[in-house]
């Protein structure tokens, strides 16, 4: 497990631990089942422009999922609102 430091509001140190994602396979099913409903219309829609949903990243409650068509990269949020520009960078 990876450590990792976390501030929040009142800019006190919380340690919180998240897996490595390198060392976890999931499948396809494991994915659209840690999306809301609103992610899983935009996935989708995405789907249909031939997007593929690679992760889904979660910090709280609070979920992102991240999506890949060859070289492009798009993120879905919380609220299900698309962003096909994230400023974000994957392995490859």
């Amino acid at each position: 497990m990876l450590p990792t430091l976390i501030l929040d509001k009142d800019l006190t140190a919380v340690t919180t631990f998240i897996a490595d994602s390198r060392e976890q396979d999931y499948s396809l099913d494991t994915l659209w089942d840690q999306l809301n409903l609103s992610q899983q219309y935009a996935v989708s829609s995405l789907g249909q422009f031939g997007y593929l949903l690679t992760y889904v990243r979660s910090l709280g409650s609070n979920t992102l999922a991240i999506l890949k068509q060859d070289k492009k990269i798009a993120t879905i949020n919380q609220a299900g609102i698309i962003n096909i520009n994230p400023a974000i960078h994957c392995r490859q």
